[in-house]
């Protein structure tokens, strides 16, 4: 069997943020159970808004959506649909996602409507955040990664408060790492599930 791809997502716009060092936290377990990992920051891509194209025309697919908006969409959807894993790391801004990770899930719209491209892809979600909020923007993760057909290990997530990691918030993002990597050679190419069809 190759070797499991996990991708970590980071939606912080900080360049050295409590968000990232809990991804990368996970993506090293990951590594030592024989992963290979490809990082992608959302601040370092050009990502425009989705246009809503399923609500005008119904054309909502990678390639309509890729053509209209240049190569690094382009980029961050085809590695996603080449990865096992795909871990989304954000931080908390007002009771959900960051403006980046959100723009990023609206993308990925793109990716479902029609074929199911992300169907059976492992995820898991790691949070940071300050105030409030932390339980909402990993139910909006849940509902949204289940419907494109993406499943969750054990343990498919964590949140940190602030700077500080505490222990369990450590222990909870290496078992995601771990678990991820795990359930991914468990169900890969094994899929017993019925695929949605029109």
């Amino acid at each position: 069997m190759k070797n499991i791809k996990v991708l970590g997502i980071d939606g912080s716009p900080r360049e050295n943020s409590n968000t990232l060092s809990l991804l990368k936290i996970a993506i090293k377990s990951a590594e030592e159970e024989g992963a290979e990992s490809t990082l992608i920051r959302l601040r370092e891509y050009n990502i425009p808004y989705c246009r809503g194209c399923i609500s005008y025309n119904g054309k909502c697919n990678l390639q309509e959506c890729t053509i209209q908006d240049g190569e690094d969409v382009k980029v961050i959807l085809e590695t996603m649909i080449i990865s096992d894993v795909i871990l989304f790391a954000t931080p908390v801004y007002w009771f959900g996602p960051s403006g980046l990770m959100k723009n990023l899930i609206d993308r990925m719209t793109s990716l479902e409507h029609k074929q199911k491209l992300l169907d059976g892809k492992v995820t898991g979600i790691l949070c940071s955040y300050e105030e409030e909020g932390a339980a909402n923007t990993i139910s909006q993760f849940f509902l949204t990664l289940s419907d494109m057909g993406l499943v969750f290990p054990p343990y498919a997530y964590t949140y940190n408060r602030k700077g500080e990691k505490d222990p369990a918030t450590i222990f909870y993002a290496k078992q995601l790492g771990k678990n991820s990597v795990r359930m991914a050679k468990l169900i890969k190419e094994k899929k017993w599930w019925n695929i949605i069809k029109d």
